[in-house]
């Protein structure tokens, strides 16, 4: 399916749950300029969880990616395009929590958009802290439930920056990359408690 997005429309993809809460997470996939895309393996382990857990899930690519409109934008329209997706999501299932869930570069993205607008909750996976300036971009409301994975072999992440990230729960899966090249399982698992702890809380 296609959405408006402010450089014109953005292919995406709503997948509902079989056991659908009304909940709904935006995943934001890796890097355009490196091959990333709605469809990247990360995003499916990330998908394959949450619709387990009832959430339902709104894959879409960013501008200059597959059949979405517009050219690569250094991080910057990449925001107005996840906050687009947010306005369909509040749009067409206005009864609906929603969450964020970015992966590498799509983690930078959640993070620069928090300063514009406030999701339920937060998932940032292999956020390249050390790579790109998070310090910089700080949310602009406080956000309760915000959560970070990555491997401790991952080269783009600084693992003491990581560990000591203010205001964000860190979450760190031994011998897992950048990739998580042989971690699908361990990142699946770690979303899942992630998640069901934020049910109990």
């Amino acid at each position: 399916m296609l959405i408006d997005g402010p450089a014109g429309q953005l292919e995406a993809i709503y997948d509902e749950s079989r056991t659908a809460r009304e909940i709904s997470a935006i995943l934001c996939h890796p890097h355009p300029q490196y091959g990333g895309s709605m469809y990247d393996a990360v995003l499916e382990t990330a998908a394959t969880v949450l619709l387990a857990e009832g959430v339902n899930c709104l894959r879409f690519n960013f501008r200059g990616v597959g059949a979405s409109a517009g050219r690569y934008d250094n991080g910057v329209g990449e925001v107005d395009d996840l906050l687009a997706a947010h306005h369909w999501l509040a749009t067409t299932h206005a009864q609906h929590e929603v969450w964020w869930l970015g992966y590498s570069f799509g983690s930078a993205v959640v993070w620069r958009a928090l300063q514009k607008a406030t999701p339920k909750r937060a998932l940032l996976i292999a956020p390249p802290v050390g790579m790109m300036d998070f310090a910089a971009h700080t949310p602009a409301t406080p956000l309760d439930n915000i959560n970070a994975i990555a491997g401790d072999r991952d080269n783009f992440v600084d693992a003491t920056r990581f560990a000591n990230w203010p205001g964000v729960t860190t979450h760190v899966i031994p011998g897992a990359d950048h990739f998580f090249s042989a971690s699908h399982a361990e990142l699946a698992q770690t979303i899942k408690d992630i998640v069901t702890a934020g049910d109990k809380s």
